[in-house]
């Protein structure tokens, strides 16, 4: 058993029941499960399944009462090499205009030096919410495969699962200020905002709060 495990079950669940139960519930929830569970089992090794097992009903009756139809958000992945500005700009972006309607997650082929603080400086001048964002990189995963990866000054398709590809030449310096991450802004909310409408994804049912 390793935090990994746990870690792809909470994505999975936020993709699966994110667009009716608030994120702070859905984690509150699994937290309470993981303790729980750890405490209690004698096997460690079925751990992480019986606990998306558990949580999944307890979340599967949440979404219900919220009058939430059963099938995951569609799930957009965004690829560049450092996950430091693209990016984090463009899963801020389609998860505001989305209304969390899809599932966004964004990777980096090698991230380093942390994310731009002026990402967050642009994203704060548009109303955009960025407290979630964080610096991850690619990790292999077996359950499931984005329905859209899009990538970002990547000229490979990396070794991450997806039914459709697109590339987006949004070019960047090494060291961007914030005049550069406006005009990249810009540019990923024109492109973000067509793909959603594409998608059908800007309406979401309301959500069960904490």
């Amino acid at each position: 058993m390793s935090a990994r495990e746990f870690e792809i079950i909470r994505e999975d669940l936020h993709r699966r029941y994110g667009q009716a139960v608030e994120e702070s519930l859905i984690n509150s929830v699994l937290d309470s499960e993981i303790a729980e569970q750890t405490a209690t089992a004698k096997v460690q090794a079925f751990l992480p399944v019986m606990v998306e097992r558990e949580v999944s009903e307890k979340l599967e009756q949440l979404a219900e009462e919220a009058g939430f139809s059963k099938g995951a958000r569609k799930e957009i992945l965004f690829v560049d090499a450092h996950n430091g500005c693209r990016t984090q700009l463009a899963a801020a972006i389609a998860r505001h205009y989305s209304h969390d309607g899809v599932f966004v997650r964004s990777v980096g082929l090698e991230p380093q030096g942390g994310i731009n603080p002026a990402v967050y400086e642009v994203l704060g001048e548009r109303g955009i919410r960025s407290d979630f964002l964080y610096q991850k990189e690619i990790t292999p995963r077996v359950s499931h495969r984005a329905d859209l990866v899009v990538l970002l000054g990547v000229d490979e398709i990396p070794g991450v699962p997806g039914d459709r590809y697109l590339k987006w030449d949004i070019s960047v310096s090494k060291t961007p200020g914030v005049e550069e991450i406006r005009g990249i802004a810009d540019t990923l909310e024109a492109n973000i905002k067509d793909l959603l409408i594409e998608l059908d994804a800007y309406e979401a049912p309301a959500k069960v709060h904490a």
